[in-house]
């Protein structure tokens, strides 16, 4: 496989991932009977730790070492957030003060919400990072980094346990840690990235732990807040296990239309739907008293046009701007070969 060659089957669990934060975010504000639907319910537990597990997936041994590392990561997350940041908060500056939708009393700081997670995986990755070159400085042993490095990972994820929701979403960043080591474990000892993986058995086993936690132990997860009324152990057996039945399920499909694409560039599709969601609520606003339903079709509907409103900018700021959006470096990287260290 070459290096340049995408991984399909990954866009598609990406896609899966963020469609169903979309439909969350979507159920907030009284669509898909406020939460209430299966695909919620079911999937409360992975749709987090799956981005944090395939962020570990792509983890790489750069030659540059770990400021390679740093740059490559602030062009892919930091660069992103910060543009979105700017730019949203700019958007519903003008919006709140030259339209018409101020009046609907719609929150219009509800845009840059999701952009969180990006600022959470930033800083998960720096930790990884720091954690991983400081171990490879004591051993060259690949068993015995791997061992340290989960010991660290798990020693992290206890104190952002039961650290709360500290500042800037470090508490989350702590607590997910381990995720993002089993991600890095997963590529580092399996090689998945390498190869397709219908492995039907872990498939059947992924999904029976995962129902067998999700129905006996799990509770309420709230990333964002780093609250949680499960178990740690639960919340990182549930996490992993839910993330790898979509792994291995999207590896036997391998391609779907739509998901794979909004899968492919999930940043501007997370960064973006938000907008939609609001404007739409805020629309609705204006319109007469029986369009302002929340039944089924409603719900599809503002599915279908939130979806398509990000595919459109998926498409444009990848031709228009895709140095701000993790299309293109905007940071100058050595483009040397990744090692495996």
């Amino acid at each position: 496989m070459t290096p340049s060659k995408r991984i399909e089957y990954v866009d598609l669990a990406k896609g899966i991932c963020i469609l169903l934060v979309v439909l969350d975010h979507i159920a907030n504000e009284g669509y898909f009977s406020a939460g209430d639907y299966l695909l919620n319910e079911i999937f409360e537990q992975m749709r987090m730790p799956l981005y944090f597990i395939l962020s570990g997936l792509f983890f790489k041994d750069y030659a540059g070492g770990i400021l390679e590392f740093l740059l490559r990561k602030v062009n892919k997350i930091l660069v992103p957030y910060l543009f979105f940041i700017f730019l949203l908060r700019g958007s519903g500056w003008i919006v709140r003060n030259y339209t018409s939708f101020a009046s609907t009393g719609v929150n219009f700081d509800d845009t840059w919400g999701p952009l969180w997670f990006l600022r959470c995986l930033f800083m998960m990755n720096v930790i990884f990072a720091l954690t991983y070159y400081g171990i490879r400085r004591i051993t060259s042993h690949r068993l015995t980094q791997d061992i340290l490095l989960g010991i660290c990972m798990f020693a992290i994820g206890i104190v952002g346990y039961y650290s709360g929701n500290l500042h800037l979403n470090l508490g989350t960043a702590m607590t997910c840690m381990p995720l993002l080591w089993s991600g890095f474990i997963l590529n580092r000892r399996l090689n998945v990235l390498q190869k397709r993986i219908p492995w039907w058995w872990a498939l059947v086993s992924s999904i029976g732990l995962f129902t067998m936690l999700h129905y006996t132990y799990m509770g309420e997860l709230f990333f964002f807040s780093n609250t949680y009324s499960s178990p740690l152990p639960t919340l990182y057996l549930a996490g992993f296990s839910g993330s790898l039945a979509i792994l291995l399920l999207s590896s036997v499909i391998n391609w779907l239309p739509i998901i794979s694409y909004i899968g492919r560039y999930s940043i501007i599709v997370l960064c973006t739907h938000q907008v939609a969601i609001t404007l739409l609520v805020a629309l609705r606003h204006f319109l007469p008293e029986p369009f302002r339903q929340t039944g089924h079709m409603e719900s599809l509907i503002f599915l279908a046009v939130t979806i398509a409103f990000s595919m459109f900018w998926c498409w444009f700021m990848k031709k228009y701007l895709p140095w701000f959006v993790a299309q293109k470096d905007l940071i100058s990287v050595s483009r040397q070969q990744s090692q495996a260290g």
